[in-house]
């Protein structure tokens, strides 16, 4: 999620409060999921990228050992 969506969806939130769809309680609790849902987004990156980069520093490894 990019910053403009997550504002977006920030603002969607506080609109449902301020107008009484959800209340406060049901609020701050969506808000905590969007907190919980990006700390899965930031692991499932990082882990893609330490992914990535595993490929290629293996393939370095047999590049090198084929080489030697």
């Amino acid at each position: 999620m990019n910053p403009q969506e997550l504002q977006a969806l920030v603002d969607q939130y506080k609109a449902m409060a301020d107008t009484g769809q959800i209340s406060k309680e049901e609020h701050i609790q969506l808000l905590s999921g969007i907190n919980i849902m990006e700390g899965i987004n930031d692991d499932a990156e990082g882990l893609a990228l330490k992914e990535q980069l595993n490929t290629i520093i293996n393939a370095a490894i047999t590049v090198a050992s084929l080489a030697a």
